[in-house]
């Protein structure tokens, strides 16, 4: 039966793991199986850990196969011998197979074990004021404030103090040209002056301001300015800009045009900053592992996603690290080609004359770092012309620039599902 406080959090995981015994890719695995009655494991971790500092969590949710390969038992939890693929099916009769609990009593204790520090993902941000001073008798303070509408404005206080307001901390040269003429109206020549202290207190400001994070009550109603919300929303505004350039793209003569530099400068920021959050939730999956229960589904279709990149095949899960050499080299290709060459150079210099000048033998050890064991002329000239190198390059075909856009939606999918997960659990903590 199902608890009253983690109804909810059961139906996540119970939908989740029947999602993913419902796919191609569990049929055709399972029909590879022999006959009988057993378990199925599903595995905790789906992706390639090259960046993963964790451990897996040892525990599996499993699916109880009787010999028709049909399913009629509840979703369970086990602790099985560790295992590499998506799936691991274990006899009945078989030596090691695991002994399996409820999914109701391991619930139960993932909640009591769970703690409140997971619920920073899920913790409300709110935009605070921040004051820095400024080191002039014209304005006294620099302000950051969110809420004002204008970008920049200079504000007189009761006593007659002045200050200035801002509302972004991005571009110092807007918020200045905003109050530029209000300044050059008050001081004259004085204004240059001013400006440059102005663009040093904007410098601290950028520095000190803060948005404050503030953690959910047990059973709180659902913020709506989450840090995983914050996240998705900034992964979603990209992913369009990003099918948008892809469309334009396609729809060009050739390939070398501006929208696909838009494809490969969302791309990177993506494998760059997105790898490095999914490498987090992979985290909070290892260490909590009712999180991983309740986005299994989403987990698993985004790991299906990378799989399915056109790159070099690599046998059995996809590597994160991978992904970004990839996505690396496609942009160095792109961006990385001032010299003009897309190859090494290479010069034979047989019957060319050099000569040497000295070689010296079993130097001090503690001299060997700075020494030059064989020094000839213009060996300066050489070693300043082997600086010139070829940044790593990685020819892409459009085919995985239009599969990325699936990997980007996936990533988006599982956000809002651990963020909904987080919930759910913070729901069950009354």
């Amino acid at each position: 039966m199902k608890t009253t406080k983690l109804g909810a959090v059961q139906d996540l995981v119970e939908a989740g793991a029947t999602a993913v015994a419902k796919t191609t890719i569990f049929s055709d695995w399972l029909s590879e199986e022999s006959e009988g009655d057993g378990l199925v494991a599903i595995n905790n971790s789906f992706v390639y850990r090259d960046l993963v500092k964790t451990t897996k969590n040892a525990q599996y949710l499993c699916l109880p196969l009787k010999g028709d390969k049909s399913f009629t038992e509840p979703v369970s939890v086990a602790r099985p011998q560790s295992f590499n693929t998506d799936f691991k099916f274990f006899k009945a009769a078989s030596k090691i197979m695991p002994e399996t609990q409820t999914l109701d009593g391991a619930l139960q204790a993932e909640l009591k074990s769970l703690g409140s520090l997971v619920f920073v993902l899920i913790g409300q941000i709110e935009e605070v004021t921040c004051d820095i001073s400024i080191d002039h008798n014209y304005a006294h303070l620099l302000r950051f404030d969110p809420t004002q509408k204008e970008t920049s404005a200079v504000t007189t206080g009761e006593e007659g103090e002045r200050s200035i307001t801002v509302n972004e901390l991005v571009d110092p040269e807007a918020a200045w040209n905003e109050i530029q003429a209000t300044v050059q109206g008050d001081i004259g020549d004085e204004a240059e002056v001013f400006r440059a202290q102005f663009s040093v207190a904007f410098d601290k400001l950028q520095q000190e301001a803060q948005s404050s994070l503030q953690l959910p009550s047990p059973g709180g109603a659902k913020s709506q300015s989450s840090f995983l919300g914050h996240i998705r929303g900034a992964v979603k505004d990209q992913r369009t800009l990003y099918e948008d350039a892809l469309r334009k793209t396609q729809r060009a003569k050739t390939s070398h045009t501006s929208h696909l530099n838009e494809v490969l400068r969302i791309a990177y920021n993506f494998a760059d900053d997105a790898i490095k959050v999914l490498t987090l939730l992979v985290s909070v999956c290892d260490l909590k592992g009712v999180v991983l229960w309740c986005t299994l589904r989403q987990h698993f279709e985004l790991a299906e996603a990378f799989r399915l990149l056109p790159w070099t095949k690599i046998e059995g899960k996809a590597s994160l690290k991978r992904y970004q050499e990839v996505i690396n080299g496609a942009r160095n290709r792109a961006f990385h080609n001032l010299l003009g060459f897309d190859r090494s150079v290479f010069s034979d210099l047989t019957g060319v004359t050099i000569k040497a000048r000295s070689l010296t033998l079993l130097p001090a050890h503690g001299r060997r770092k700075g020494h030059t064991p064989f020094d000839y002329e213009d060996r300066e000239l050489v070693e300043v012309l082997s600086q010139l190198t070829l940044a790593p390059e990685t020819a892409v075909s459009m085919e995985f620039w239009k599969r990325n856009a699936d990997v980007m939606a996936k990533f988006e999918s599982l956000l809002e599902a651990t963020e909904d997960a987080l919930w759910a659990l913070n729901g069950a903590r009354t």
